[in-house]
C-alpha cells in the first residue's frame, strides 16, 4: 500500500483533485504537471533547480567551451546557407541563456560579420528561465513556446529537450500489453496498470517497445508534435539535437527492460519517479529512431547523428587545449578539466548524441561535426 507522498503539498492535492475527478491519469499528464505546472512545477521553480548546485547541470554548465565550439559548427551552417540576412539562431529549452550567451560572445570574438546578422530567440516554457535568458541575452528575442515569431534562414537548437518531454509508459505482462497510470490511494500516489490506450498501444507495437513479458518502456507520443513546433520556426536551415537517447533497437532491447525513465535530485538518479513531485527532474532517454522518422515525415533530411565527443572533436575543441603547457596557471587546469568533461567516454562524450536536420536545402550538405574526426 502506499505511503504519503513526498512533495510539493500543493501540487499534490492539484494531482489528488484530477485523479478524483476522472480517475488514474496518463503518466504523461502526470509528468506534465510534475514539470511544468506554472505555479508549483518543477522547471516553473526557475533556474535554482540547474548547475552544480542543483540538481544536474548541462553541457554549458561545465563552462563556455561548448558554445564556443558550437559556434564554429554554426559559422558553417550560415556558408551552406549563403550568410543569409539575417541568420536566425533559435534555441528551444534555453533554460538561464548560459549556450546561447556562450556561443553569440564566441561568434563576435571570432565570426564578427556573422555576430552583426545574427538574431537569436531563445524559447522556454518556465516564466522563471525566460526571465533570466532575458537577463543573459538582453539582445535576444525570449518568448513562450505559443507565441513564437517564425520564418527565415538559420539554425534551430534544442539541448535536452526532447528527454524531458511527458511521455506515456507501457508494461507487459504475458502477452497483454499493459498502460501504467498514476492512481491515488490512503494519501499517496501509485502505479495503477490498466488496458492501453489504442494510440500508446499501436506507437509501442510498430516500434518494438516493450517487447517481452516483464518489460516496461516509455511512449512518446509528444516527441512529433515537438519536432514539428521546432521544424517551423524557419523555412529554410537546420535543426541540431543534443540530447541523451539510442536507436530504437537498444533502447527497448535486454539493457532497459525497464525503460530509461528516472528521476533527479541533487545530482543523483532514481526510479522512485513519483517521490518528490514537483521537486524532482523526470526525463527519459530519447528514441532516435523516431526523432529520425518523424523529421522524415515532415519532410526535413536527417542528415546523420553521433556522439558528443565525436562532434566537439570534428568542431575543433581540442583547440582549446593548444599552448596550454604543464605550468600554464589555474586557467588553463580548468579548462583542461573542462574540456576532459565533455569528451569523457564514461560521461558526457557518450552519454549525449547530436542529430542535425536539414530543412528546405536540397541538396543537404553534411556538417562537419557528423564527419569522423578521426577519418585519415
Amino acid at each position: 500500500m502506499p505511503g504519503p507522498s513526498a512533495g510539493d503539498p500543493e501540487l499534490l492535492a492539484v494531482l489528488h483533485e484530477e485523479i478524483r475527478a476522472s480517475g488514474p491519469i496518463p503518466f504523461d499528464r502526470f509528468m506534465d504537471l510534475a514539470l511544468y505546472h506554472p505555479g508549483r512545477g518543477y522547471y516553473a521553480r526557475g533556474p535554482s533547480r540547474l548547475g552544480r548546485g542543483g540538481d544536474y547541470y548541462t553541457a554549458s554548465d561545465v563552462g563556455p567551451a561548448f558554445g564556443r565550439v558550437l559556434a564554429r559548427q554554426i559559422a558553417e551552417l550560415d556558408e551552406f546557407l549563403g550568410s543569409p540576412e539575417p541568420f536566425r539562431y533559435v534555441e528551444w529549452a534555453a533554460g538561464r541563456g548560459l549556450l546561447a550567451r556562450d556561443l553569440l560572445d564566441a561568434l563576435g570574438a571570432s565570426h564578427g560579420e556573422l555576430a552583426s546578422r545574427c538574431r537569436a530567440t531563445l524559447i522556454d516554457r518556465s516564466e522563471g528561465m525566460r526571465q533570466a535568458c532575458a537577463a543573459a541575452v538582453p539582445e535576444a528575442a525570449v518568448a513562450a513556446p505559443g507565441s513564437v515569431a517564425c520564418g527565415g534562414a538559420g539554425c534551430v537548437v534544442a539541448v535536452e529537450l526532447f528527454d524531458a518531454l511527458p511521455v506515456r509508459r507501457v508494461r507487459r505482462s504475458g502477452g497483454a500489453l499493459l498502460e501504467v497510470r498514476v492512481g491515488w490511494e490512503d494519501g499517496g500516489l501509485l502505479e495503477v496498470e490498466t488496458p492501453a490506450d489504442p494510440a500508446v498501444a499501436s506507437w509501442a507495437e510498430d516500434n518494438g517497445a516493450a517487447p517481452s513479458p516483464g518489460d516496461e518502456a516509455e511512449v512518446p507520443l509528444r516527441l512529433a508534435p515537438a519536432l514539428s513546433d521546432l521544424a517551423r520556426t524557419i523555412d529554410r536551415g537546420f535543426l541540431l539535437v543534443v540530447d541523451y537517447g539510442f536507436e530504437a533497437s537498444r533502447l527497448y532491447g535486454p539493457g532497459h527492460r525497464r525503460g530509461t525513465l528516472l528521476a533527479y535530485h541533487g545530482h543523483s538518479a532514481s526510479e522512485d519517479t513519483l517521490a518528490r513531485v514537483g521537486e524532482q527532474d523526470l526525463t527519459a532517454h530519447v528514441n532516435l529512431t523516431a526523432l529520425a522518422r518523424e523529421a522524415r515525415a515532415l519532410g526535413l533530411a536527417p542528415l546523420g547523428w553521433t556522439t558528443q565527443d565525436r562532434f566537439l572533436i570534428a568542431n575543433g575543441i581540442l583547440d582549446e587545449l593548444e599552448g596550454d603547457g604543464a605550468e600554464a596557471g589555474v586557467e588553463a587546469v580548468k579548462r583542461r578539466l573542462q574540456v576532459k568533461q565533455l569528451l569523457h567516454p564514461h560521461g558526457m562524450g557518450r552519454t549525449f548524441k547530436v542529430a542535425v536536420f536539414a530543412k528546405a536545402m536540397d541538396p543537404a550538405p553534411v556538417p562537419r561535426g557528423l564527419k569522423d574526426p578521426f577519418a585519415r
